[in-house]
């Protein structure tokens, strides 16, 4: 566990903090893994069998390094070096005093306790600068440096979800105790599910970062989804077709099964939604095997032949349908001949290491996506040399993820205090890569579904379409 106050120091000497300082002393002089232009996100399902690293898309300018933040490590037998650059002196506030004003409960500072998997029993320094939850965290705490500038003041716990044996329901009493305002995380579903139901009890809010589900939770009004679920990137999908193509234009590919074709329903009935019609035809269905795909050039043949043909969805998202998404997206490559089409796709396109750039550009392939990064921000850029400075690390998505997620949340505990969840619906917000467009859902198994004023939870709405175009993504306007 890490304690945070005010930011500016590290308390605690176990090896998390050891991870963190590692993050911070990387040399400028280490390699940047730099691939393809533009940012990977994390995909809606997460296999936890296959790891994926978040790599940084174009590489940034390199700056002369430095820096600002001072660390206390204690650390066994490894001696430490500190940076150079002193910190300000750190004033322990007195302990907050709460108050009502407005209605609102306000205090003068507020205890958070983060919840992060970042495996600090098992990271080398050499995959300290890899760890997508480090990045997270390094972004967190770019945040909270520009929130006590900004006179707003937090104490956090950082607790590793994955250090030891001992189960996160084992910590409960731990992390939900009487001074705990506001609690982020965890990463795994199960864990998001257990701590959704405790916070509930207590009447804590719970931010959720990365699950994305309608069936974490029922009737919870403490529990903040900040990813759209899988219904949520569907309706996007079809929005966006059904504006834009006529009815028999768009095709929705996949294998003929019982998922494929509820997913065809969906995407029927929300089309039918959008386009206020009572046809639930709109999109055709085309099915391919993985034979087909893989013993001959004429998967897509009877598709391509359709002169009505214009676009082609392709609704898989797992990264357990990685392979067969690739082979549809090679044989269209293949097949297609001078043939214009567009091909759109779910954020697992967008994070798949296979599909390189003359997929995007050839198939003019465009992706829903909740959190994106546009490289032409003059915000991004300033973020990027700056973190390259104190860090010694291009940042990922993950780490401008932390950044605006600290932000968005800290501002609004700050002004609408410890019951804030309830007033995000009137603070639409758009920070360097994420929009925040905060709405009141429904579970899937919600026991007010019938109920139109009754909601289970609350959830991040907003989505884009990206699209490449030159050499880069860009939102589609």
């Amino acid at each position: 566990m890490i304690s945070v106050q005010n930011h500016l120091q590290l308390l605690s000497g176990n090896k998390i903090s050891f991870v963190v300082f590692l993050l911070i002393l990387v040399s400028c002089g280490t390699n940047k893994a730099v691939t393809k232009s533009g940012t990977k996100d994390t995909p809606i399902v997460y296999d936890s069998s296959k790891p994926k690293s978040t790599t940084t898309k174009t590489p940034d300018q390199v700056v002369s390094p430095g820096a600002t933040t001072k660390v206390k490590v204690k650390v066994d037998t490894i001696e430490l070096k500190y940076p150079k650059t002193p910190t300000p002196p750190i004033v322990v506030k007195a302990q907050p005093q709460q108050s009502n004003k407005g209605g609102l409960s306000l205090k003068d500072s507020y205890n958070i306790k983060l919840l992060i998997p970042l495996n600090s029993d098992s990271y080398s320094p050499s995959e300290v600068a890899q760890s997508r939850f480090v990045h997270f965290y390094a972004g967190v705490m770019r945040a909270l440096e520009k929130l006590d500038d900004e006179g707003i003041k937090f104490n956090i716990e950082v607790i590793d979800t994955e250090e030891g044996t001992k189960p996160l329901k084992e910590k409960t009493s731990e992390i939900i105790n009487e001074g705990t305002d506001l609690v982020i995380g965890p990463f795994e579903r199960d864990d998001v599910k257990m701590m959704a139901e405790k916070c509930k009890e207590k009447g804590i809010p719970l931010v959720s970062p990365w699950q994305t589900s309608t069936k974490i939770t029922n009737e919870n009004p403490y529990y903040i989804q900040m990813k759209p679920n899988l219904k949520e990137h569907f309706l996007k999908l079809a929005h966006s077709t059904a504006s834009e193509f006529k009815k028999g234009e768009v095709f929705i590919v996949g294998k003929n099964n019982k998922e494929t074709n509820s997913w065809i329903s969906y995407f029927q009935d929300a089309a039918a939604t959008s386009l206020n019609v009572s046809s639930k035809d709109f999109y055709t269905p085309y099915y391919v095997t993985d034979d087909s795909l893989s013993t001959g050039p004429t998967a897509f043949n009877r598709l391509l032949k359709n002169p009505k043909l214009k676009a082609i969805i392709l609704p898989n998202y797992s990264y357990t349908d990685e392979g067969f998404a690739y082979s549809c997206l090679r044989r269209l490559m293949a097949e297609k001949g001078g043939k214009q089409i567009i091909v759109y796709g779910m954020p697992m396109l967008f994070e798949s290491e296979k599909i390189e750039f003359e997929y995007y550009h050839a198939l003019q392939m465009r992706m829903v996506m909740s959190d994106f990064v546009d490289e032409n921000q003059s915000d991004i850029r300033a973020f990027r040399r700056e973190f390259l400075d104190l860090y010694g690390e291009i940042p990922t998505q993950d780490a401008i993820k932390g950044y605006d997620l600290m932000l968005y949340i800290g501002r609004n505990i700050w002004k609408y205090g410890v019951n804030f969840q309830n007033y995000l619906e009137y603070e639409p917000t758009t920070y360097m890569q994420s929009t925040y467009n905060i709405k009141k859902a429904k579970s899937d198994d919600s026991p007010t579904a019938s109920d139109p004023e009754a909601f289970d939870f609350y959830e991040n709405k907003h989505l884009d379409i990206i699209e490449f175009k030159g050499t880069k993504f860009h939102r589609r306007n």
